[in-house]
């Protein structure tokens, strides 16, 4: 076996995966056990074989077991203490990461040491204070038990956390810095933050952030619009620093040691090594750079012994290296994105360059028409599954794009380290600003209405067929009959069981309320219909329209909106809603004529529904009826009653006390389930609304821990004295309601 790592990296991610999945110590036993009679199997069966690669079957397994069991610690030992969720406290520790600065805010890992227990806390602050890696601050604040996976499409942040090590989160006002760190890190967290600082005194805004993305990997200060336009585009991966960066810095170098100042010999690979590392930690240690920099690193070690290295087989001990640091590194999109494109390269770049050679294509061309084709071949579902999108004109974009960024990182290096010096070269400054600017352009190709292409209904299933047939297709002269048999079974097992899912779904009622934090988001989709009731909130630095409703919606496989509710016009509510009508066709928009009037600008050439009486809509046998707003209640909302066969449910918005008077007199309110007014307030959902709805199950969408106090007490008690059951958003995460005939299913994500 020539490519032991592959074979040792491959076990540990077996390993890692298995420990992310079991839950009980008993199966994890059983696992072990079960894959310990596999190898004894192995040695009796195929006794030749094993005994010749005894050793790296030992050490396979050894490796598995590891990882099998610190993933399992991670994620089912190492857990917060519950009791210290929310409680306020005084920390004094040592700042373990570079600290993420932006505009609004810093964040920085803290170690330090709570209840005798060394844990790490992820710390925020709008503090504008210097403060850089190994520094021993103090901090304050309320400690939060970071949130998990809320939706099954969704974000977990809890997890994310914990593959940075930390397990609880911190809002500082102040930071106070009680030492500076003086060790080797620190000097060159200091130099990294100096070299941000140049580039933002030398250059305006809109070029310094994008020059800070492509030189240092930081993109706290590009705008989000800017960043959109470079993913559609299919240059994002400019904007991380990745192995392009480290394959040119070492070009760079050699280039100028080499050639230019004539020096050769083992020196010269030594002090490549030495910048690779320098820059790695400079730029911020992303999973691409690491793997970057650890492949560079064997490369230039093999020349140091006079070896050549295979790269399949340096990239699988790049990969075994980074997860024997950090299993979790396998759950990160960063890192499965650069490994799988440098696989992709390694199988693909060949076949494709050599037919574009032949058609008499320019081999400088060729090369990067192959890169960029073969690059996309294996992260194209990956790309589809996490993005719900994929660039289509990412290759020809790329071939203009890549030298341009090739040549950005060594100048923009360069002029940095002369502006250390104090000595503006002025040339070089001009060409970077043109660099940037052809970037620019070309990101704006994204405007272009086959730019990109969403991706609806692709879920895992689809995924392991994509792969199934790429592995057939590379290796099917190799493959027995009985396999390729079963290759061809599994695909075919695979599309019918999601054929069979979508049908299922397809014929189905089915309501999503969306956790959104404290505010409000509702999907209901039935046979090709679907209706979204308000988008979510708001805030300065997060829109939850644009990190979770859209993308669960993209997810859940509606391509279009037939019907947008937007119920009132508080932002919690409708917070970001004129994105969503940029990212996605609307068929009608129906609200309120405040909303209407306030938003006239927003909703210009949408065709708008105002509910100014009662409105019913009809598909097939689901109906909606909008009911308009009460004027006297200051949280004047469109009411929503959804009514399909025998099933009922009741949307009210923020509707307060004044409208649920209005609405028992004039209105048939009954409804089995009701989607409680204004997050729980005690300002709605009052006894008389109460009996004249009967609902049998209530949904409260609220955020955890929220300031205002929601769902109060008293709302909760009304509804408990009723034997009314209650699913809360801060407490289930999001919650699907699924209507089949008359049969109705509550499965909420979170269950409790």
């Amino acid at each position: 076996m020539t490519r032991k790592a592959l074979f040792v990296a491959g076990f540990m991610m077996i390993g890692i995966v298995l420990g992310r999945n079991i839950k009980e110590i008993e199966a994890l036993v059983f696992c072990l056990l079960l894959i310990l009679g596999v190898f004894c199997a192995a040695y009796y069966f195929l006794p030749q074989y094993f005994k010749k690669e005894k050793l790296l079957f030992i050490l396979g397994f050894l490796f598995l077991t590891l990882q099998l069991f610190r993933t399992y610690y991670i994620f089912n030992i190492l857990e917060p203490q519950k009791n210290l969720d929310g409680k306020h406290v005084y920390i004094v520790g040592n700042i373990c990461s570079f600290p993420e600065i932006s505009d609004k805010k810093t964040s920085f890992y803290l170690k330090t040491k709570l209840n005798s227990k060394a844990v790490a806390i992820r710390v925020t602050t709008e503090s504008k204070k210097s403060i850089f890696y190994g520094d021993t601050v103090k901090v304050s604040g309320k400690l939060k038990i970071p949130k998990g996976k809320t939706n099954r499409f969704g974000f977990d942040y809890r997890e994310y956390l914990k593959g940075k090590g930390a397990i609880y989160t911190l809002y500082s006002k102040d930071v106070e810095v009680i030492s500076q760190g003086k060790n080797v890190l620190s000097l060159l967290n200091r130099f990294s933050a100096m070299l941000n600082n140049l580039i933002d005194r030398s250059f305006k805004n809109d070029i310094s952030s994008l020059l800070k993305g492509l030189i240092l990997g930081n993109k706290s200060t590009i705008p989000d619009d800017v960043y959109k336009d470079f993913q559609r585009s299919g240059l994002a991966h400019l904007l991380a620093v990745s192995g392009g960066n480290v394959g040119v810095l070492c070009a760079f170098v050699e280039i100028l040691f080499r050639r230019i100042l004539k020096v050769y010999g083992k020196g010269v690979n030594f002090l490549i090594i030495g910048v690779i590392i320098v820059f790695a930690i400079v730029t911020g240690m992303s999973a691409s750079v690491v793997r970057a920099s650890i492949m560079a690193a064997i490369f230039y070690t093999g020349r140091i012994i006079y070896r050549n290295p295979d790269t399949l087989n340096s990239l699988a001990v790049s990969s075994a290296l980074m997860l024997l640091v950090n299993p979790l590194f396998l759950f990160d999109i960063g890192f499965q994105l650069s490994f799988l494109s440098v696989l992709s390269i390694i199988l693909f770049y060949k076949r494709i360059y050599e037919y574009f050679a032949k058609l008499k294509i320019p081999r400088g061309v060729s090369s990067l028409i192959a890169v960029s084709i073969s690059a996309q071949i294996l992260i194209l579902p990956l790309m589809a599954y996490y993005f719900s999108e994929v660039s289509v004109i990412s290759f020809l974009t790329n071939i203009v794009a890549v030298p341009v960024a090739g040549a950005v990182v060594p100048a923009g290096l360069m002029y940095c380290l002369f502006l250390v010096f104090n000595a503006n070269v002025l040339p070089l400054k001009w060409f970077l600003e043109i660099c940037v600017k052809m970037l620019m352009y070309l990101s704006k190709l994204s405007h272009v209405g086959f730019s990109h292409v969403k991706f609806i209904l692709w879920d895992e299933k689809l995924i392991f067929c994509y792969y199934l047939v790429v592995a057939y297709l590379i290796f099917k002269s190799f493959m027995s009959r009985q396999l390729k048999y079963v290759i061809y079974l599994s695909i075919g097992g695979l599309l019918v069981a999601f054929i069979f899912q979508m049908l299922l779904n397809y014929n189905r009622l089915i309501i999503n309320v969306i956790d959104v934090g404290q505010g409000d988001s509702t999907l209901i989709t039935y046979k090709g219909f679907s209706m979204l009731i308000d988008t979510g909130p708001e805030y300065e630095d997060f829109s939850s329209l644009k990190r979770v409703v859209l993308p669960y919606i993209l997810k859940r496989g509606v391509a279009k909106l037939d019907i947008l509710v937007l119920t009132h016009k508080h932002s919690d509510h409708i917070g970001d809603f004129d994105y969503l009508l940029d990212e996605m066709k609307v068929d009608r928009i129906v609200t309120s004529k405040e909303v209407y009037l306030e938003n006239a600008q927003k909703l210009k050439e949408q065709k708008v529904v105002l509910v100014d009486n009662l409105k019913v809509y009809r598909y097939k046998d689901l109906k909606a009826y909008f009911i308009p707003p009460v004027e006297e209640d200051e949280n004047n909302s469109v009411v929503v009653k959804l009514t399909f066969g025998n099933f009922s449910m009741l949307f009210t918005g923020d509707a307060s006390y004044e409208s649920e008077k209005e609405y028992v007199k004039k209105y048939n309110l009954h409804a089995i389930i009701l989607k409680v007014g204004h997050h729980g307030s005690s300002t709605a959902t009052s006894e008389e609304f109460l009996e004249n709805v009967k609902p049998k199950v209530a949904v409260i969408s609220v955020g955890k821990d929220n300031i205002f106090g929601h769902p109060s007490n008293e709302v909760l008690q009304r509804l408990k004295d009723r034997n009314i059951k209650v699913y809360r958003t801060d407490l289930n995460g999001t919650i699907d309601i699924v209507v089949d005939k008359n049969k109705v299913m509550i499965n909420p994500y979170i269950v409790r």
